[in-house]
């Protein structure tokens, strides 16, 4: 799915691309920092699930497992928000000092953001088909 670039000509940004990317990198840095509260509120959420079910004595399991299924999934939204935080903070400061390098590592971090979305979307379409075929197959079976 890589695809192999080879030119020799350059690629230049106009003005207004400049301005696109200085917007882009607004929104992106708000997303990825209220992406980081998301992810605090989870993980207090989550801690706080199994603390008030360890402090009541329930004999039920359900809320542990609900929170640590919190905590698990601020977990690994952790990463996506990493990148879009490093793709903002990179591509902001080679807007503001014109660094092609600068630029090339946020550009960098947007791929890794789009990578690991596209795989966690395979993952999750996969874990759907098999949560499909395994209702269908217990209602065939049941019949």
């Amino acid at each position: 799915m890589e695809t192999e670039l080879t030119s020799t000509k350059s690629l230049k940004l106009t003005d207004n691309s400049l301005i696109f990317m200085a917007e882009i990198v607004k929104w992106a840095k708000f997303l990825a920092i209220c992406s980081f509260v998301g992810l605090g509120m989870m993980v207090l959420a989550g801690a706080a699930m199994i603390i008030l079910q360890f402090e009541r004595q329930a004999n039920g399991l359900s809320t542990v497992i609900m929170g640590l299924f919190y905590i698990l999934m601020a977990v690994i939204y952790f990463f996506p928000a990493v990148y879009l935080y490093r793709f903002a903070t990179a591509s902001a400061d080679a807007i503001e000092k014109l660094n092609e390098d600068t630029l090339e590592e946020g550009l960098e971090n947007l791929k890794s953001l789009f990578r690991f979305t596209g795989i966690l979307m395979i993952i999750m379409f996969s874990l759907y088909a098999v949560g499909i075929i395994a209702v269908i197959a217990a209602y065939v079976i049941k019949m």
